[in-house]
């Protein structure tokens, strides 16, 4: 009876998530800002760094906040309304809110790739390894030189945290050891989204339709064919 009771919270957390998660930020923005849809400007992303791109810095900022705000939107209802602890709270309304912007049930279930959502979720799920996940992932892309290596560097390394959590916590502490395990299962799904969401671009790099990332030339001080 409590693990069924339990499973519908979960289910309420990432239903939450979703619905928050296909608030578009950068559509949005682009309705207001050039009267067109995101998904016509650009590359047809609507996400931070195809706004930035198209629109600079100030509005990719925009987007950046809003789709962090999506997420802390709906980990504060599940942590308050179904009373379900924040790292949990926050793990599963990420997921629901990752899914609700990468498939958008209004457009066709076609959205944005999810890496503001994600970071925004580790981060309130587990601050220090969501911290440290998300610099990891900016190294990857400095020194990888692909935004999609480190979109994927930031869930596997986070994934890794996760793991060795739940290797530390005692089967024992029943609550800790759900808990633990929820994370994790959390955490492969956002690294099996973020690995799909980044699929072409990362099957692009060795034919050269991926370019390197603007970020890796500017600190590296030297450009790449």
């Amino acid at each position: 009876m409590i693990a069924t009771v339990w499973i519908w919270f979960f289910l309420a957390c990432i239903a939450v998530g979703y619905v928050c998660g296909m608030f578009l930020t950068a559509d949005v923005v682009c309705r207001l800002v050039v009267h067109r849809s995101a998904f016509e400007v650009g590359d047809g992303n609507p996400g931070m760094a195809n706004i930035g791109h198209e629109l600079g810095r100030g509005w990719a900022a925009v987007v950046l906040v809003g789709d962090c705000l999506k997420v802390v939107v709906a980990t504060l209802i599940c942590w308050h309304f179904l009373d379900i602890l924040l790292p949990l709270s926050a793990s599963l309304a990420g997921v629901g809110a990752t899914l609700g912007h990468n498939f958008p049930a209004w457009h066709r279930f076609r959205g944005g790739k999810g890496v503001s959502t994600t970071c925004a979720a580790i981060i309130l799920a587990w601050p220090a390894a969501g911290v440290v996940s998300c610099l990891a992932g900016l190294a990857a892309v400095v020194f990888g030189g692909y935004l999609c290596w480190g979109a994927v560097a930031i869930t596997g390394v986070y994934e890794f945290f996760c793991l060795l959590q739940l290797l530390m916590v005692p089967p024992a502490i029943l609550s800790a050891y759900v808990s633990a395990w929820t994370m994790l299962g959390c955490a492969t799904v956002l690294l099996a989204l973020m690995a799909a969401a980044h699929a072409p671009a990362i099957r692009g790099i060795g034919s050269g339709d991926t370019p390197r990332a603007s970020l890796s030339q500017k600190v590296l001080g030297r450009r790449h064919p």
